[in-house]
């Protein structure tokens, strides 16, 4: 199985190692499943990770090793350019054309405005508690 874990999910997992979010991410990476990513997703996670809720939780220390830990999880996924005007804003369509481009099974999301698309060229969108009821990790 192949999964596009959204920024939000990758921070709230770098600033919260208890949590749901980093539950999945762990699972995942340790397991025989693979993560899809972009360069615009590592960019993005980066802008986000210095904002003061995160930079409050996290050192510049912390924060590198987040977006290199991802950085390293595979080659980054091109997104496909054709997926635009899906979501409500262009990082979201990004993300979606990772989704598209990797060919995943699920894009995992805590974002509204990409959980009311739904599903984007037959691929679940969904939340990370809607993710381990449909999955097992």
């Amino acid at each position: 199985m192949k999964v596009v874990l959204d920024v939000n999910i990758l921070a709230s997992a770098a600033a919260s190692p208890a949590g749901l979010p980093a539950f999945i991410v762990d699972s995942l990476l340790n397991g025989p499943h693979r993560i899809a990513i972009s360069d615009e997703m590592l960019v993005t996670l980066g802008k986000v990770l210095i904002r003061k809720y995160f930079s409050a939780r996290l050192t510049e220390d912390m924060q590198a090793q987040a977006v290199a830990r991802y950085r390293g999880i595979g080659p980054p996924v091109t997104p496909d350019p054709t997926v635009i005007g899906v979501a409500d804003d262009e990082e979201d369509d990004r993300v979606l054309g990772t989704a598209v481009a990797a060919g995943v099974d699920f894009v995992v999301t805590g974002d509204k405005g990409m959980l009311a698309v739904r599903v984007c060229r037959g691929i679940p969108i969904v939340t990370a508690r809607q993710f381990l009821a449909l999955v097992e990790l």
